[in-house]
């Protein structure tokens, strides 16, 4: 662990003085010249305009308003275009391994190989916190990276732009949108273990038009894991349109449709809450198992400026979800009394009787939003204000099976091996299942908003706002074996403000404060069978954000302070042991520091970053005081360094070094004061180390063509995400990646 440490702190002190003469930031645009279409005032297009900055401003879109950074009282991280394809980025994970306190996190639907589980300052961004273009996104589903132009990360609160959203922060992926000028690419990535992706991105004007433009983008990927008998198998289409009514309006309208059918994968597997040291290809479930998935997306914008101070925004939004899953159950999973026989968890000689499990779920999700945007003064006061209203509806039917808690019995050792198999499927390979329940979830969300940056002084600013959300949530559960319906109906209206202070010494630095709150909903009733109340959480957050040379360098240091003071647990008053029933009793604080670096000058581009979190609980009638929460890890950091070579022999060559830093995490379960059972008794965490991991990037580019390789994991480590329980995931071993492009 210190060796690593050690070796870290080098990396990052030497990206940190190898730019700090010269260096050059922007990562939406990413600092390289970009190429775009410009009209006049007839509508007729120009010829192409290079531009090129040196101190061009980030504006994150996920913030609803053109607020710059240096103005906003908030951490923020965007991840551009060049960094996905210098990186040659397939999933959102390797993305994020750019942005210090940004994690691999873990739940106990997060495992099974169908999507990935992030989380920030000790909370996780699950599907609520998951965005697309600003529009709520199912993260159910591993999102597709071929369509990404950047990737923003808001850290800390949303609550008063999104409403319903946890409070460690925001990931919004932005789509590449149609242009008037024709090109496209063309690329093919391959991998080892007979992986392989081509993709397809065209773009132009529709018959040369003035008004209308359009670009479609598709890929397909299919291809095995390093995991044995695991496979994937996926489809993505992406086209949009952009109509250009007048100088004034224009509406773009995006759609998107994925098909993925993978290998249920839960891992491998633990032995009295420690991990197994199996092989990493080692794979436990069944070779029939499926888990199949579709996602249909339709957004339409419309942009209206009312003059040049006054724009409008109006969004409407469906999405379509559906999923199949048919798998083992996981290796913790199932009857918990160790002494009976059918009991799922893997004993002490490796021995694992195997379960089955079945679900179906489909999904409806529709949005509104209105946004107004504007610039005034009143006096010497200047504001930016954002007045917005939004609705979103979500229906999910979730039919579940009764599971198989005995098919049939493997080693884990040599999984591959069939010991003994239930007699009543001795002549069946996947096996028929009885409906259990079918739980129909309808949940509608309003809100209304407002916010405005009011600048003071041109060194003091103050940003304030409020948002007011409506929520609705109501669950039908059909039983079938007693045909019984049960219905629950919650509602809440709450309330989330958001202050902010800036003090600007000097243009190119600012000093910011700002609190504000999110909140949870929960489940369950108190002790009067009252509908619980939801929990709020409070944020404080500092920083320092500072560009140094002409914007070449920028450097932004933030502490924060989380604190979950009202967090629902059981309520243990008069002997009750219904963990329905609950109260306001808890608490736990979330508290840290991250430093993001970044930089570019010339052909050289730099990112690196450090974060520190402790997140524990600070009141508990469950847990000591003390005890530190899951899968968070204390410490991670980054450091790449990225070089195209310019007007030398070498020219169009491009080399890279990326390290990626993870600290100790716990998964296993915390074993409650107040554990009665021998599945609560045998409770442990599952400390697991920290690692650290270098890729390595080269490619050439000629005219049109370019290749690059990244062998990824240098070192060939071998280590673990954790999830709930007893579920393992190893890391992916060293891999080579070769991507094929051709512009046009």
């Amino acid at each position: 662990m210190n060796r690593y440490t050690t070796i870290l702190a080098l990396t990052l002190t030497t990206s940190a003085i190898g730019f700090s003469q010269e260096a050059n930031t922007n990562f939406q645009e990413d600092l390289y010249a970009v190429n775009d279409t410009v009209k006049n005032k007839k509508g007729e297009v120009l010829q192409e305009v290079v531009i090129i900055s040196q101190q061009q401003k980030t504006i994150v879109k996920g913030g609803k308003t053109n607020i710059k950074p240096l103005d906003l009282p908030q951490a923020t991280f965007v991840i551009g275009k060049e960094t996905i394809k210098q990186q040659q980025i397939l999933r959102l994970s390797d993305a994020l391994k750019n942005a210090n306190g940004v994690y691999v996190s873990g739940a106990s639907n997060a495992s099974g190989n169908n999507q990935e589980e992030l989380g920030s300052r000790g909370f996780t961004f699950s599907g609520g916190n998951t965005f697309k273009n600003g529009i709520r996104f199912n993260g159910s589903l591993i999102p597709e990276t071929s369509s990404l132009e950047s990737i923003e990360i808001l850290k800390g609160s949303a609550a008063i732009l999104y409403g319903n959203v946890a409070p460690g922060g925001i990931l919004n992926l932005i789509t590449k949108k149609p242009r008037f000028d024709h090109g496209g690419e063309l690329s093919f990535r391959g991998t080892e273990y007979n992986f392989f992706k081509p993709t397809v991105d065209v773009y132009g004007a529709v018959n040369n038009s003035n008004t209308v433009a359009y670009r479609f983008i598709s890929s397909y990927e299919q291809g095995n894991s390093f995991r044995d008998n695991v496979q994937t198998q996926r489809i993505y289409f992406n086209p949009s349109f952009l109509f250009d009514i007048s100088a004034k309006t224009n509406i773009l309208i995006e759609a998107d449709y994925t098909k993925d059918n993978r290998t249920p994968d839960f891992g491998l597997a633990a032995i009295d809450y420690k991990v197994v040291e199996l092989p990493i290809n080692s794979f436990l479930g069944f070779n029939w198992g499926r888990f199949d998935s579709e996602q249909t997306g339709f957004t339409s914008t419309i942009n209206h400026d009312l003059n040049k101070n006054w724009q409008v925004k109006g969004i409407f939004s469906y999405q379509g979800y559906s999923t199949n899953l048919l798998s083992s159950l996981r290796p913790n999973a199932g009857i918990n009394d160790p002494n009976n026989p059918n009991n799922n968890l893997v004993r002490a000689n490796g021995d694992w009787i195997r379960g089955v499990q079945k679900a179906d779920t489909e999904q409806d999700y529709s949005l509104v939003e209105f946004d107004l945007n504007g610039k005034f003064n009143t006096g010497k006061i200047k504001h930016t204000l954002l007045v917005g209203a939004d609705a979103d509806q979500s229906n999910t039917a979730t039919l579940a099976y009764k599971n198989i808690n005995y098919y049939d019995k493997i080693n884990i050792y040599n999984p591959s091996v069939i010991l003994e198999k239930n007699s009543i499927y001795a002549n069946t390979v996947v096996p028929t299942m009885d409906k259990n329940t079918n739980a129909d979830a309808n949940i509608k969300r309003a809100g209304v908003y407002f916010q405005d940056l009011i600048e003071l002084h041109t060194k003091f600013k103050v940003l304030a706002g409020l948002r007011y959300s409506y929520l609705e949530s109501t669950t039908n559960t059909l039983t079938f074996s007693t045909n019984a319906n049960v219905e629950t109906t919650t509602n809440d209206n709450i309330v989330s403000p958001k202050i902010g202070f800036v003090f600007q010494p000097t243009t190119n630095n600012s000093i910011f404060a700002s609190y504000s709150d999110s909140f949870v909903l929960n489940t369950g009733t108190d002790r009067n069978l009252n509908t619980l109340p939801h929990s709020t959480i409070n944020q404080y957050e500092v920083g320092l954000k500072n560009e140094f040379f002409k914007g070449h360098l920028v450097a932004n240091l933030t502490t924060y302070l989380i604190d979950y003071s009202n967090l629902a647990q059981t309520d243990f008053s008069n002997g009750n042991t219904n963990t329905n029933i609950k109260e306001l009793a808890g608490a736990y604080q979330s508290k840290g520091v991250e430093l993001d670096v970044t930089g570019h000058h010339k052909g050289l581009r730099l990112i690196a970053g450090y974060s520190f979190n402790e997140t524990k609980y600070t009141k508990s009638n469950i847990y000591n005081t003390g005890t530190y929460l899951r899968f968070s890890p204390k410490h991670t950091a980054n450091a790449s360094a990225f070089y195209t070579f310019e007007n030398t022999k070498l020219k169009g060559f491009e080399i890279g070094l990326q390290s990626t830093y993870i600290g100790e995490r716990l998964g296993g379960r915390l074993r409650p004061n107040n554990a009665s059972t021998a599945a609560e008794l045998a409770r442990k965490p599952i400390p697991v180390e920290g690692f650290l991991q270098f890729d390595a990037s080269v490619g050439y580019s000629i005219k049109n063509f370019s290749i690059r390789a990244r062998l990824s994991n240098l070192g060939n480590i071998v280590n673990y995400y954790v999830y709930d329980d007893n579920t393992v995931t190893p890391i992916a071993p060293r891999m080579l990646t070769t991507t094929l492009s051709y512009k046009f």
